[in-house]
């Protein structure tokens, strides 16, 4: 019975994630308390896994990873990159993978595609050709490399804690570089020269305000000497409660007014820009005797000037706004700019966006004050999709955030401490070096993977306490026992793989090892090469948006389709596969 309703629970976890009735920590927290209430795991066995060592260790190397990043180091190798990358597309692009595949093997893969993803839109604006061309690539060289080493995905770090608590030792920084190596070496030509092949444009690059189909939004209406505008202001009128409308600009002869809108009275002649739907701007347009301008389309030029700009930038995962609405946080007076239109996973949101719950990684088209729009981008709430200036961004004593990573690597890779304790001392040393402060370092944390790994941990206890994973490795040992052992590690391979797409690829590490394990039991061989398996095959996320942060956070910008991620994925899978089945039993043996 308890073997079955633990059945039940991990269905529900799948569904939930797949189907994302609710944020993926939120799913891991509910099941926990499933596990409670259905008395599967003791508390204290609920709560082992705030204290377990990978999920420290990949908390601190969050913070060790922020250190790195503020410090401008990585930025500017990426804007020198862009500035020196010739006149060759295909070097250009290749050059952008190889050093975020390498970075990825040290630093936190969502920080370093974050970097990376401006300097890829603005090389596809330099050369021509399509963000989507690039973008996806981005994201799997970035998994390729965090695959290498095992501070480079939270992944591997699960593993080797979870190994270690079950007997298996051995598992150091650069246990995973013989395969990972391999891998990158093959994935990295795929994503330069293949990539651009299979993936079609998909995203408009040479207009902001084409691409989230602005021009029918976008209007300029001329206030007439007999409008009941004259003499009021934008806030006294109540635009944009009345008609769900905002007031952008005030052309004034050659003047664009922008700031202080509330304040400015409206005088015959002038022209307003506004954003809204046809129906409340005609409605605007009739109450007051306004003039349309239909023969006049606006443009990015047209909105940005030297006092103004238009700009997109994406919802961090660790921003406080997700899940709340524009009009709850209020973002105009909050920010100083408007949000003219949502990019939500290839859909464009345009009427009401003040009233839409935000997710993570939603893409917004904004508009304000050129000091207020970067000032946006500069806030832990927001990844700005352009390229900026980058050379002002280089922090003073900068080669102190830049060593302290090669240190915690060297410290954890030559065995003189732990990766637990070279983490602590590094996310320690950031602080009181002063590379970070102390609340950054707290919002370095992205605590939705805290959680998740947390929360999700006490999973696979149940699953030995119940009995489930010895059960289901049993099975697999049954199948694979006429055959040689690398069967079985065909088999779990291929099982981390698919799951892995669908409901993270932690989630799927913390099932698949217990069941591994048991796998080596049943068949009397040692763990390591199923241990490796289920390492690479859940950082193997290739075919869905959802199965991978990166892959999520290209999904919007690169203006992509989920089947674009299967046309270019399914070849990297099988790949993949093929290739651990042939060469983790040589390098790992059974």
């Amino acid at each position: 019975m308890e073997s079955l309703i633990l059945l039940a629970i991990l269905g529900f976890m799948v569904a939930a994630f797949a189907l994302e009735w609710m944020p993926i920590d939120q799913v891991a927290l509910v099941c926990l308390a499933l596990l409670l209430i259905f008395d599967l795991v003791t508390p204290e066995e609920a709560i082992a896994g705030f204290s377990n060592p990978a999920v420290i260790t990949v908390m601190m190397m969050f913070i060790v990873s922020e250190g790195l990043v503020r410090s401008g180091v990585i930025a500017t190798m990426a804007n020198r990159l862009a500035s020196f990358a010739g006149t060759s597309k295909r070097t250009a692009s290749a050059a952008l993978l190889a050093l975020s595949g390498s970075l990825s093997a040290f630093i936190n893969n969502t920080a370093a595609v974050a970097i990376f993803m401006p300097v890829a839109i603005h090389l596809a604006k330099r050369f021509k050709f399509s963000p989507s061309k690039i973008l996806l690539p981005l994201s799997y060289v970035s998994i390729f490399g965090g695959a290498c080493t095992l501070i480079g995905t939270s992944t591997n770090l699960l593993v080797g804690a979870m190994a270690a608590e079950h007997g298996v030792p051995g598992i150091g920084v650069f246990t995973f570089a013989p395969m990972g190596l391999i891998l990158f070496a093959i994935g990295l030509p795929y994503t330069i020269f293949l990539a651009p092949r299979i993936l079609p444009s998909r995203s408009i690059i040479s207009s902001l305000t084409r691409r989230y189909h602005l021009h029918a939004f976008l209007t300029e209406l001329k206030v007439t000497s007999a409008s009941s505008l004259v003499g009021t202001t934008v806030f006294s009128e109540r635009t944009s409660d009345r008609f769900q409308l905002n007031v952008l600009e005030i052309l004034r002869g050659k003047e664009k007014i922008s700031q202080n809108l509330r304040n400015t009275a409206i005088a015959p002649g002038d022209v307003l820009i506004v954003r809204g739907s046809m129906e409340d701007i005609l409605g605007f347009k009739q109450q007051y005797n306004l003039l349309l301008l239909t023969d006049i389309k606006l443009r990015d030029s047209d909105l940005n000037d030297e006092n103004n700009i238009l700009a997109e930038v994406q919802l961090y995962p660790r921003s406080e706004l997700e899940g709340q609405t524009l009009k709850e946080v209020n973002f105009r007076r909050r920010f100083g700019c408007f949000v003219l239109a949502i990019n939500r996973s290839g859909e464009t949101i345009r009427d009401k966006v003040a009233m839409i719950p935000l997710k993570r990684w939603d893409s917004f088209l904004v508009f304000g004050p050129r000091p207020r729009v970067e000032a946006l981008r500069e806030t832990d709430h927001f990844v700005s999709l352009e390229e900026r200036d980058l050379h002002l961004h280089l922090a003073s004593r900068w080669w102190v955030g830049a060593l302290i990573v090669p240190l915690v690597v060297l410290m954890a890779a030559t065995g003189l401490m732990p990766i637990l304790k070279a983490s602590i001392l590094g996310a320690v040393a950031m602080i009181v070096t002063g590379r970070l402060r102390i609340q950054q370092a707290y919002k370095s944390i992205n605590w939705t993977v805290i959680f998740l790994v947390a929360a999700i941990l006490p999973m696979g206890t149940a699953m030995e306490n119940t009995g489930l994973s010895a059960r289901i490795g049993e099975a697999i040992a049954h199948v694979s026992h006429n055959f040689a052992p690398v069967v079985a590690l065909s088999v779990v391979y291929m099982v981390t793989a698919v799951l892995t797409e669908f409901i993270s690829n932690n989630s799927t590490v913390v099932l698949m090892v217990p069941i591994s394990l048991s796998v080596a039991q049943g068949l009397g061989v040692s763990p390591m090469p199923l241990l490796m398996a289920v390492a690479f095959a859940g950082s193997s996320s290739f075919l869905t948006p959802m199965g991978y942060n990166t892959n999520a956070m290209v999904f919007s910008p690169g203006g992509y389709r989920f089947a674009d991620y299967l046309r270019l994925g399914w070849p990297l899978k099988v790949v993949f596969w093929l290739l651990a089945c042939l060469l983790i039993p040589v390098i790992w043996p059974f």
